[in-house]
């Protein structure tokens, strides 16, 4: 595992082994999170591998709107949420398997838009672990498990808050399916 600072340098060595299909830990507004490009066969296997999860259910980072639009359909009342709430914790489902949000996280964002296209943002742990908040815990977390992420980007601590609010919308309602920094409203 190999630990980068979050300078230009480190996003650089960073989006190298997100292109290659790799697997890295970076943070986000919430929380440091283990990602690779959302729509990599192997790298969902290898992030399920290194969580010892088998849920492929995750959130994804964007870079923008127009990045989450390119990839995934935001209309109506979706397209209205990501543009009052982005960036900022609100992540929308946008598929059974898939839920997106733009972080205010300039790094996560940076990432997503030098690898072109959103990253998988699990919880950077193991399955059924608690949020780490510095690169420093996920080392601890993952340094003796057989399955390790590739390269570890250390942004010092995050101050440590609750997750994303995690929201459905079905025709014109709104249902949280998770309550964390803010309450949505249509």
């Amino acid at each position: 595992m190999k630990v980068v600072k979050s300078d230009q340098s480190g996003i650089s060595q960073a989006v190298k082994i997100l292109k290659q299909g790799g697997v890295i830990v970076y943070p986000t507004d919430t929380a440091y999170a283990l990602g690779g490009l959302f729509d990599s066969k192997r790298v969902t296997k290898n992030i399920l591998r290194i969580k010892n999860r088998k849920d492929e259910k995750f959130t994804l980072i964007a870079s923008s709107v127009n990045q989450a639009k390119t990839f995934f359909k935001l209309s109506g009342t979706n397209l209205k949420l990501a543009k009052k709430y982005w960036p900022g914790p609100l992540s929308i489902v946008v598929n059974g398997r898939f839920a997106v949000r733009v972080p205010a996280n300039s790094i996560a964002r940076r990432l997503a838009l030098r690898a072109g296209r959103p990253l998988i943002a699990t919880s950077a742990n193991l399955s059924g672990g608690k949020n780490l908040y510095s690169a420093k815990a996920v080392i601890a977390e993952f340094q003796n498990q057989k399955y390790q992420p590739q390269l570890v980007i250390d942004a010092g601590n995050l101050p440590k808050i609750k997750p994303s609010t995690l929201v459905k919308v079905e025709g014109s309602q709104l249902e949280v399916i998770r309550i964390g920094l803010i309450k949505p409203k249509i």
